[in-house]
């Protein structure tokens, strides 16, 4: 008897242990998703204002029924993003905490204080480091390629250029993919690539696009965002991450989209899955990214240019979009480091 009554005390003991390691929540459907976001620069910038876009997209679409929030501080670099990212999660208000640029090392100083926090950061030079936080990718090769076919289908001196933020991967592999577009339609071209060593200096941008046309580009992919001179020598320019025809309507034939929806839709699945099942994050030890198939990235329309770009082009454009689309043609996913012809 004495040894029943034994095993049953060990046996409550157990489960009141088990109990206090399941969130109170667990079970309970949520209704409401908060995220907290840090931009290195303000959201003018074309790769904060993508997320930004997209989060406010998935908000009219309410997944799950949820009601999104989404606050967020810019200009977040440096020294302020340990204490910016642990404010927000002292706060106890955020579901998620995403930096949008580098911020493995200050997430890996909070994922264990906060375990119920999802930690997001975003890019290149960051880590995976699973658990409770998650690295995610934008790779926008593939409309980076259609638009190398539009360059390439342009060009008049068979010199294109690009201007580019850091030579990081994500930045690599769109050089790369709009040198291998232009190619596909053109084979004379032949590339200018220039850094501007920041991720977002309009000013430098506009210097080293000038450089490029002084030294015979006749259009450009500008990651830079800066049109001023694309205006001024009236050079066709092409945008990045956001649809940037309303700067420039008239040089700026279309742009890359980044659509960061799925990304979003993905961390809400799994922070769904940890607040009705109670069970620990578990995030993948590697970079989650979407391709064009997927929704991740697009090409936006013509605007001012649907008339000028030839009906031929057009068509190759979309029959390569369809392609890609269809997993029939693939844009090789090529990182390393680029070099001018």
């Amino acid at each position: 008897m004495r040894a029943f009554k034994r095993f049953g005390m060990i046996m409550a003991v157990a489960a009141l242990l088990a109990a206090l390691t399941v969130p109170a929540t667990a079970g309970q459907v949520p209704k409401t998703f908060k995220m907290a976001a840090m931009f290195a620069s303000g959201i003018e910038n074309a790769w904060a204002r993508a997320l930004v876009d997209s989060f406010e997209a998935l908000k009219a679409e309410k997944p799950h029924g949820l009601e999104m929030s989404l606050d967020y501080t810019e200009n977040v670099w440096g020294e302020k993003t340990l204490a910016t990212m642990e404010a927000y999660a002292e706060s106890g208000k955020y579901d998620v905490i995403l930096m949008h640029s580098s911020g493995t090392d200050e997430a890996e100083q909070l994922m264990e204080r906060f375990p119920d926090t999802m930690f997001v950061v975003t890019g290149s030079g960051n880590t995976a480091l699973g658990g409770n936080m998650y690295l995610l990718y934008m790779h926008v090769h593939e409309p980076s390629y259609l638009i190398g076919m539009i360059a390439g289908a342009m060009t008049q001196s068979n010199i294109l250029g690009l201007v580019g933020l850091f030579p990081a991967d994500d930045v690599n592999d769109q050089v790369h993919a709009y040198r291998a577009g232009a190619r596909a339609v053109n084979d004379q071209v032949k590339l200018k690539v220039s850094f501007i060593e920041s991720w977002y200096d309009p000013a430098k941008a506009s210097e080293a696009a000038n450089a490029q046309i002084a030294a015979g580009a006749d259009v450009i992919f500008q990651l830079g965002e800066s049109f001023e001179v694309c205006k001024q020598k009236d050079i066709p320019c092409f945008g990045n991450y956001v649809d940037l025809s309303s700067i420039a309507p008239k040089v700026v034939p279309t742009s890359t989209i980044a659509n960061w929806e799925p990304h979003i839709k993905y961390l809400i699945e799994e922070w769904r899955q940890h607040k009705m099942t109670g069970k620990p994050y578990n995030a993948p030890r590697e970079k989650v990214w979407f391709s064009m198939a997927q929704g991740g990235s697009g090409l936006a329309p013509y605007h001012e240019f649907e008339n000028i770009i030839s009906a031929a082009i057009k068509d190759k454009v979309a029959k390569t979009k369809a392609d890609i689309k269809s997993g029939k043609f693939t844009v090789k996913l090529d990182m390393s480091m680029p070099k001018s012809d």
